[in-house]
């Protein structure tokens, strides 16, 4: 994409777009995880989006007006995405219960390290072999395959607990005023905004690869997996010390170090630096993420776990606008500024939010 309009803007217009929609999505996928059977929900999305894919595949070789429908497909992933979200998400807890959700947390974010570091060397390997094009077709490959794995699932995992209480038919507003009543609920979610000025560093990345350091195809493939192996540690760290890390200051402190090393990697100049700074900002944004999860499904009723999980999905809806920001700045005042403003910000509401919420300074699960 980069390479056809040349320009971080349309980068990041193109791939805001699923996280765009998704937060539309992900309050009607929440009040389905709490309403419905979590697995079957899971299933139907997954199937979906493999649809698209195939349709999107179609697209791109036939060179149908590609960036436009793309774009629209996109949209479509977008629903789909936000409507599987929640449910994905805490099926965790039918598996395994509250006493584990930590752990649970810990080995979805190591399974997603392991994908998303595999995923771009394998994919710089292929792209000696096929064309980009063709590569496309290995989206919906994918998302079958992973559909027919949910239909085991959906056979044989625990079935997911009844909630006959009128709540789980109440509106989405209710639940929304439930969560930001709850003073150890609200102070998660505020700093869930943060994943918008997160956001904003992402489009960032590929053109910094490009002009900076010289990185395009393996090379930039290589660095980006340093940047998901940091989750695979991450990870690691978090099946070791569990529901310890999920405290209000531990949580805001990996933040702040996230935006510190981001920031030292739009400033370095050579490659195998920027790739461990990749590494190591990304240990410590999986810890976050799995901490914030973590304590939201432990303090929330379980009537309204769906929904609130959805609550913090709607925050990452947020990067999608972080990332047509990131592109506009950084097209405009420059990379470097912008990710410095970027980091200023998160690090800024992390302490106002620790000194002015006591309950958020003394959480722990």
């Amino acid at each position: 994409m980069l390479e056809k309009t040349d320009s971080s803007f349309m980068v990041g217009i193109i791939a805001s777009l699923p996280i765009l929609v998704s937060p539309f999505a992900a309050p009607i996928g929440g009040k389905m995880a709490d309403k419905y059977p979590r697995k079957l929900v899971l299933f139907f999305s997954r199937f979906s989006t493999s649809t698209v894919f195939v349709l999107m595949s179609l697209i791109v070789n036939m060179d149908i007006s590609p960036i436009f429908l793309i774009g629209v497909l996109s949209i479509i992933l977008g629903i789909f995405g936000g409507i599987e979200g929640p449910s994905g998400r805490n099926m965790i807890v039918d598996i395994l219960g509250k006493k584990r959700i930590a752990q649970g947390n810990a080995w979805a974010e190591l399974a997603n390290g392991v994908v998303n570091a595999i995923v771009p060397a394998l994919s710089a390997l292929l792209l000696t072999i096929f064309t980009v094009n063709q590569m496309f077709w290995s989206l919906p490959i994918i998302g079958y395959f992973s559909s027919l794995i949910l239909i085991y699932l959906v056979f044989f995992l625990p079935k997911q607990k009844t909630i006959k209480d009128s709540s789980s038919n109440s509106s989405i507003k209710e639940s929304l005023i439930y969560a930001f009543n709850n003073k150890n609920i609200r102070p998660i979610l505020i700093l869930g905004t943060s994943t918008a000025i997160w956001g904003i560093t992402q489009p960032l990345i590929p053109a910094y690869c490009r002009d900076i350091l010289g990185l395009t195809g393996t090379g930039y493939s290589l660095v980006t997996s340093a940047n998901f192996v940091g989750a695979i540690f991450g990870s690691f760290i978090l099946i070791g010390l569990g529901a310890k890390l999920a405290k209000g200051v531990v949580m805001s402190t990996c933040m702040i170090i996230f935006s510190l090393t981001i920031f030292l990697f739009f400033i370095v100049e050579d490659p195998y630096l920027a790739g461990f700074l990749l590494f190591f900002s990304n240990i410590f944004i999986t810890i976050w993420i799995a901490c914030v999860f973590t304590t939201l499904q432990s303090l929330s009723e379980e009537k309204y776990m769906g929904r609130v999980v959805a609550f913090f999905m709607m925050m990452f809806g947020l990067i999608g606008i972080g990332f047509i920001v990131g592109g506009y700045l950084g097209d405009t005042i420059g990379i470097t500024l912008t990710v410095a403003i970027s980091s200023t910000l998160i690090t800024l509401l992390n302490l106002i939010v620790i000194y002015f919420s006591k309950s958020y300074r003394q959480m722990k699960i």
